[in-house]
């Protein structure tokens, strides 16, 4: 006697069929370094021409400075000629400026962790917004903050954003310190 392969009921089902219920997935959140280009792209804008930067400087692409020397050598070794990249004459595509982005972030990340050696330690909006302030200020500048530096050192984030926004950084940048600020008050228990 022959065994069936499938044992297999066709008789009718009895009442509606199951419906399997939808569940909709959210969209992975950005790793660090995605969320932190994204929010480095909305202060510091995205331009693949030269524009004035807040302080005035000739800048391209996300906070690229024109001025900085080092920025300048970088740019004629990669076959531009500076003043015509300053002159507006040169239009970068975006693969260029995600280029001079990486090599700026690498920085700025080099800088802000010098600034607070215990980076690697604090909250990711905190880290956010220190490497922001990096980014935009340099490690020099950076350095005048020694108040705001001693409070991230000291995970004291109500301090450091009262230092951050008590400074005549917040009011030459405006809307930026009041976002870093709120980032690093969102890390205070």
């Amino acid at each position: 006697m022959n065994k069936p392969m499938f044992n297999v009921n066709f008789a009718p089902q009895q009442g509606p069929a199951p419906i399997a219920p939808v569940v909709a997935e959210a969209a992975p959140a950005p790793d660090f370094g995605e969320s932190l280009y994204l929010q480095l792209k909305q202060h510091e804008n995205s331009k693949p021409y030269a524009y004035k930067d807040t302080a005035g400087h000739p800048t391209i692409g996300i906070g690229f400075n024109l001025d900085d020397k080092d920025n300048k050598k970088i740019l004629s070794g990669m076959g531009y000629n500076v003043k015509d990249v300053i002159a507006g004459k040169v239009r970068l595509t975006e693969p260029v400026i995600k280029e001079l982005y990486d090599m700026s972030i690498a920085k700025a990340t080099k800088d802000a962790t010098n600034w607070v050696p215990n980076l690697s330690e604090q909250p990711e909006n905190v880290q956010k917004a220190i490497i922001d302030m990096s980014f935009n200020l340099g490690a020099t500048k950076l350095a005048g903050f020694v108040k705001t530096r001693q409070a991230f050192i000291n995970k004291d984030y109500k301090e450091a954003s009262k230092q951050m926004l008590d400074s005549d950084w917040a009011g030459q940048v405006g809307k930026r310190a009041k976002n870093l600020s709120a980032l690093v008050l969102s890390a205070a228990s």
